[in-house]
Order: C-alpha cells, then structure tokens, then sequence
C-alpha cells in the first residue's frame, strides 16, 4: 500500500471527464468507499445562479466526511477546480488521515493541471464562496508564503520522487538516539508508536517516540507548534504507517522550505531502512483537522 491505495473510480473519472468537455457540472462529491474515490452525488450548473449562489445550496446538500470538486471560474484562466475536503473534528484520527490522503490522490489521478486550489473544513457550512476564491493558486501575481511552499514541494516530489530518485543517502546527519529508535520501529511492525523528528542543525533528531494506546492519543502528542515530521503506526487489525509532514502556518518560509527539501529525502531513507509507508499526510494546521 502507498500514498496511491484509493482509487479514482472508473464512473468519477469518466463523469469527470465529461465535465471538461460539456461545462455542465458545478460540483462533484466524492466519498471514499472501501480503497476506492466514488461518485456520491452531482451537481450540474444552473442556468442564471451564480456559483456564490450555488455554493450555498450546496453546502446544505453535502455530508461529511466529503471531497467536494467545485468548478470555480478563475481569473486567470478557463473554469477549472477546487478540492474542498470537508472532514469533521469527531471523525476516527485514521478517518481523517485517509481522507488527507484521498485529496492528493483525487489531483494526482485526475490531472494535477485541472485544479487551481484546494481547502479543508471541519464545517462546510462556515465556508464562504469568497474563502473558496482564496485558495485559488494565482499564477499572474505574487505568490503568498504557502503558494511558495505548495509549489516548491510539487518541484521536490516530482524531482525527488522516492521510488526513482537517484540518491542513496539522506543529505542530513542523523542523531545516533534517532537512528536507534528508527531500527525499533523497522524491528516492532504491529504495535501502534508514534515517532516524531525535526531537523537541528541539518541533524535529524528524535522529537518524541510514544507507544500508542488509544486513537485521541495522537491529538495530544503531536506538536503543531513548529515544522515536524512523524511516523505513526496504526494497527487496526493490519498495522497502517503514516508519515506525517506537520508544517503550521505561521512558522518561517526558510524553516518550511528546509523541511521540504527534506521530505523526499528522508521518505527514501525510510525506504531505504525497510519501513514501508502506507500513506503520506501533509498538515498545515492543527492535527485534529487533517483532511
């Protein structure tokens, strides 16, 4: 299993498809089902509503957990589209890990060129049609921090992909207690840990490593105060690892953009050590919205 186990259905990508041909859908939701993004509901453009106006409507019609890809006329371009991962604070820590994870694999299998921003909400119904124009990607004028960041990490992971990059060593030292904790997760590969790392000093250095008992645990581990990189096996009748990229908003471009760099490299050297990953999470808020 990878960051590629859900599955663009062959009815969503054929309605999706026909969506770029015709102009006549306003939003497509999408639930995950099984290991498979399906088709839940569509909605087709109105003749004489505005999207603002649709939007509204929408956002009454929608259940969550949901991926919502509304097609937003953009400024700079012809009508492409917004992923909107609605994805409730109540929802299991593994829900909304999976949901994370179908965002980038709904742009990845769709065609990363059709979508121009994507957003996440723990409540749809708060969401303004002006915070859904916010998240566009503005291509003509200056990039905001997170655009900067957002592209960067698209250059790196598709120039440092971990299954054909040509390097064979991570460009950063690591701690010799960080090396050994990762040698105990390769080693203990049912129970469920949580292991986080920064970067000091182009070193990389165990954060925490704690021994998961309950689900809500993660919640109170994590640090979403700074840049932080985490595996997190789940087990859940087949144990699950999760590599988490937990980069908070506000924390400084250069530290944002070192920990980019490093994501790529240190995933092939999880590879490399016989740690498979199940599926890679990026946050940019607090861990209890992943989505």
């Amino acid at each position: 299993m990878n960051s590629q186990i859900l599955r663009v259905c062959d009815a969503l990508a054929t309605q999706f498809q026909e969506a770029q041909e015709k102009n006549t859908v306003r939003c497509i939701e999408v639930k995950v089902t099984g290991e498979q993004l399906v088709v839940n509901k569509v909605f087709q453009i109105q003749e004489g509503v505005k999207a603002d106006s649709q939007w509204v409507s929408i956002q009454s019609e929608c259940s969550t957990p949901s991926l919502l890809l509304f097609h937003i006329t953009a400024t700079n371009g012809p009508l492409k589209w917004i992923v909107v991962a609605s994805v409730c604070d109540t929802l299991h820590v593994r829900d909304k890990m999976l949901y994370a994870s179908a965002r980038d694999c709904l742009k990845q299998q769709l065609g990363l060129a059709y979508f121009v921003g994507d957003v996440h909400t723990t409540d749809l119904t708060t969401l303004s049609y002006r915070d859904l124009e916010s998240t566009m990607h503005n291509t003509t004028g200056p990039l905001s921090d997170r655009e900067i960041l957002l592209k960067e990490e698209a250059l790196l992971e598709r120039d440092l992909s971990v299954k054909t990059s040509a390097m064979n060593i991570l460009p950063f030292g690591m701690a010799a207690e960080c090396n050994a904790e990762l040698v105990a997760f390769t080693k203990e590969t049912t129970a469920s840990r949580w292991l986080s790392l920064r970067l000091v000093n182009e070193e990389v250095v165990l954060d925490k490593s704690i021994a998961i008992t309950r689900e809500d645990q993660v919640n109170e581990v994590a640090d979403t105060e700074a840049p932080t990189f985490a595996l997190y096996r789940l087990n859940h009748g087949a144990p699950t690892t999760f590599f988490l990229y937990i980069c908070p908003e506000e924390a400084n471009v250069r530290l944002k953009m070192t920990y980019a760099t490093a994501k790529a490299s240190l995933l092939h050297e999880l590879q490399r050590r016989g740690i498979t990953v199940d599926s890679t999470v990026t946050c940019f808020e607090s861990l209890a919205s992943l989505g």
